[in-house]
């Protein structure tokens, strides 16, 4: 959720911090007022298209900053995650526009891909106006939200996995019936073959061979330190005789507890000494140097470097080369064979598909009828009490997501067919069926918080309070803001926001104000009526205290 929004130089706007809280919150103000420049800065923020006319007049640059409060465990969480932002405590997301028409986006002050900032606030923050054409409307996501109403996890995994067997399996079928293989390659492949096995290559061969090419390079310094570290060790008056020495000295003391303690130590470490200087000795003499040896281990390297340049880059690149011409050659000799066994597993493997996708269809359309059922028992409390809507699942062609097609319809008057959402001609209506869907898909979506737009645009009387009420009770699940010019819907809000135009000598300022509970009061009743008139604070007043008691 938005914990602080400030914007600056923004089109009318010079300076203005706000800090917003979970609820509802509504901006209500006269037309022109520029109510919807906050919508518009906020929408900035998330990485809409920038240009220097939103920068006010006179000014060098429009500068956008919000506070966000994230949830490590919703998608926004994951995402910051993914992306390596710090999202413990709040993240800081901004955006600058400059005269030249650039800008610049940052997240908690580090430079940052407006393509990440669309990705992230797109988890956080959805902006909903009166005509927006969004995913809700969109065909092609239905069966998406479906899925996600439902919950199921299991079986679409199950129809994804089996629909990916079947379809590298259509794949595989098509290259070799296509492929036209010559028997003349077979020599070829078969000396290829040969070649590889002959030489009999390995990573463990490989490794080995490089060592004792260092061995053998380094001998002559090999050598020379061995001996001077077994001198040191073993000489007349090296280590292990002054060791030898120090212990049986200190080992003669009786009368001193430490002194035979460290003796003792002595002694420990002076065996520890023989054992090395037996092991040096040991490997000097095992160490030699033969100019064949070295020889034999350069030209075995060299084939090693031609066998990679021919067959791969590496060890098990050659391996899996020579399986690929064993494989050709069988397919060569038995390509009916092989063929009509791999159509076989194609044919198995559809069915396979065709059985998980219709458990999915099947529990799809039982998911189907609860949605449209929730969907309805909303669309009910918007007072579209003869609103038909259907969730029509029908078959379409296999993919990952089964063979189902999805799509909501809906009629909105007694007699009128069903028809698509984005077909609802009426904007009231369209406004109050977006609503009640959100009312169910926001919090499916893990989305904190939801801008509306004037979206009661064409509607009034209790359809105007309805939509309020059913805004406020979807702000139990995320932070509503709200633009509005209802008085039933401000009405509704947690917080209400005064948007006003104030003209100074060559410039225009816009101005919002959080207003407390008299000021809600007599706007109110200005939105009412127009007035401020005994009767229509009382009205107005009514109208707050009743809300305020339903909420």
């Amino acid at each position: 959720m938005i914990r602080q929004i400030t914007v600056k130089n923004f089109v009318l706007i010079d300076e203005v911090t706000l800090d917003l809280s979970l609820g509802m919150s509504v901006f209500t103000g006269e037309t022109g007022a520029g109510k919807s420049l906050l919508i518009d800065a906020i929408g900035l923020l998330c990485g809409d298209r920038a240009s220097n006319q939103f920068i006010r007049k006179n000014a060098n640059s429009a500068f956008i900053e919000g506070v966000f409060e994230i949830d490590p465990l919703s998608k926004a969480g994951l995402l910051c995650n993914e992306y390596d932002i710090d999202a413990t405590d709040l993240i800081i997301i901004s955006r600058e526009i400059f005269s030249d028409g650039k800008s610049t986006s940052k997240i908690n002050h580090r430079l940052t891909p407006l393509s990440v900032i669309r990705e992230l606030t797109g988890a956080i923050i959805d902006i909903h106006s009166q005509h927006d054409s969004q995913y809700l409307l969109n065909d092609k996501y239905h069966l998406s939200l479906l899925d996600e109403f439902s919950g199921e996890n299991k079986l679409n995994i199950i129809v994804k996995d089996s629909y990916k067997q079947w379809n590298a399996l259509v794949l595989e079928v098509n290259e070799k019936s296509s492929n036209e293989y010559n028997v003349d390659d077979l020599d070829f492949l078969n000396f290829q073959i040969q070649e590889i096995e002959s030489f009999n290559p390995s990573q463990e061969d490989f490794d080995a061979l490089e060592q004792k090419q260092r061995q053998l390079m380094a001998f002559e310094k090999i050598s020379k330190l061995a001996n001077t570290s077994m001198n040191l060790l073993d000489e007349s008056d090296g280590v292990k005789e002054k060791l030898f020495e120090s212990f049986k000295s200190l080992s003669g003391c009786h009368e001193d507890g430490t002194l035979i303690d460290l003796s003792s130590q002595l002694e420990s470490l002076y065996y520890q000494i023989e054992d090395i200087t037996e092991g040096l000795n040991h490997h000097l003499s095992t160490l030699e140097f033969s100019e064949d040896d070295l020889n034999i281990i350069q030209q075995r390297l060299f084939d090693y470097g031609k066998l990679k340049r021919k067959y791969g880059n590496a060890i098990d690149l050659i391996m899996k080369k020579k399986d690929e011409f064993k494989n050709r050659v069988y397919t060569i000799e038995h390509r009916q064979d092989v063929l009509d066994e791999l159509i076989k597993k194609r044919d198995s493997a559809y069915e396979e598909y065709q059985k998980a996708a219709m458990s999915l269809s099947i529990f799809r359309k039982e998911q189907a009828i609860l949605l449209q059922n929730e969907i309805l028992s909303h669309l009910k409390d918007l007072q579209l009490e003869s609103t038909r809507f259907v969730i029509e699942v029908s078959e379409s062609k296999p993919s990952l997501l089964g063979s189902d097609k999805v799509v909501f319809v809906i009629s909105t008057n007694p007699g009128e067919p069903l028809r698509p959402l984005s077909k609802v001609a009426s904007g009231g209506e369209l406004s109050r069926i977006m609503l009640g869907l959100k009312a169910i898909f926001t919090k499916l979506q893990g989305i904190s918080t939801i801008i509306f737009d004037e979206i009661d645009t064409g509607v009034s009387g209790m359809i105007a309070t309805k939509i309020g009420q059913k805004m406020h009770s979807l702000s139990k699940d995320a932070q509503i803001l709200t633009v509005t010019h209802l008085a039933q819907v401000a009405a509704c809000g947690d917080e209400h926001y005064l948007v006003s135009k104030v003209a100074k000598e060559e410039t225009t300022l816009t101005f919002i104000e959080n207003l407390n509970e008299q000021n809600r009061i007599e706007q109110l009743a200005m939105i009412s009526s127009g007035t401020t008139s005994e009767k229509a604070l009382i009205a107005a007043r009514e109208l707050y205290l009743r809300n305020k008691s339903t909420n």
